[in-house]
C-alpha cells in the first residue's frame, strides 16, 4: 500500500502540460546527468506514497556531493531551518558502503537513522553523524533504482538527497499545476514528471 495515496488529480490534462512547457521526454541517465551538474530537479511519478515520507512519486532531488548543497536547496526551494539536514536514499545493496547499520533490511521508511560512514555527505548527514536513511530497491521503487544505476555510473559516492515535492506552507503537491507552480515560483531547476523535462 505505499503508493496507494492521492493521484495526480489533474494527470489527465498532462498532454496540455507537455504542448504547453514544450516538455521533453527524457530518460534516467538524462536526470543522473542534470542532477550531477548540480541541478535540483522535482520529480513526480504515479500516485503519492502512504506515510510521512517521500521516496520517489513525489520527490525534490539533488546531489549531496556538492558543497553546500543543504544550504543551496533551503535558499532556492525549501526555506526550512538552516539546521534542519537532509535525507539520503541509496540502494539497498549499497548502504553498508555509507552508513552504519546493525541491520540493513529495516530503513526503507526513514523510520531509523544509521551513522554516516563518509565525510563527502555534509548536506544528509546530522550534527550527531546521524542520516534518516531511505534504501531503495528495484522492486519497491523502480524509477529510483534505476536513477541510483545511472548516478553511479557518474559518482563515487552513489548517495543522493531526496526531500518532499513541497514548498514551505504548502503540502506535498497532488497536481501538475502544484509541481509546475513550485517551478515558476522557486529557483528549482527542473521538473520531470512521468520522464518529460519541463523548465521554467
Amino acid at each position: 500500500i505505499t503508493y496507494q495515496g492521492l493521484p495526480l488529480v489533474d494527470k489527465n490534462d498532462l498532454d496540455e502540460f507537455i504542448k504547453e512547457y514544450d516538455a521533453k521526454k527524457i530518460t534516467k541517465a538524462d536526470i543522473a546527468k542534470l542532477i550531477k551538474d548540480g541541478n535540483i530537479v522535482g520529480l513526480v511519478y504515479g500516485d503519492s506514497e502512504v506515510g510521512p515520507r517521500a521516496l520517489g512519486n513525489r520527490s525534490i532531488v539533488c546531489d549531496p556531493n556538492i558543497p553546500d548543497m543543504k544550504d543551496i536547496l533551503n535558499s532556492k526551494v525549501k526555506f526550512r531551518e538552516w539546521y534542519r539536514p537532509f535525507a539520503p536514499f541509496c540502494k539497498k545493496e549499497d548502504a553498508p558502503k555509507y552508513f552504519d547499520s546493525y541491520n540493513y533490511e529495516n530503513l526503507e521508511f526513514m523510520s531509523y537513522a544509521p551513522r554516516v560512514k563518509v565525510d563527502s555527505l555534509p548536506s544528509i548527514t546530522h550534527v550527531d553523524g546521524t542520516a534518516r536513511l531511505q534504501t531503495v530497491t528495484e522492486k519497491s521503487h523502480s524509477h529510483f533504482y534505476e536513477l541510483l544505476t545511472e548516478f553511479g555510473k557518474l559518482s563515487e559516492t552513489n548517495v543522493l538527497l531526496n526531500t518532499s515535492f513541497n514548498i514551505r506552507g504548502y503540502p506535498i503537491l497532488s497536481t501538475i499545476e502544484d509541481a509546475l507552480y513550485a517551478l515558476e515560483n522557486t529557483e528549482m531547476d527542473y521538473v520531470v514528471i512521468e520522464d518529460y523535462l519541463f523548465t521554467s
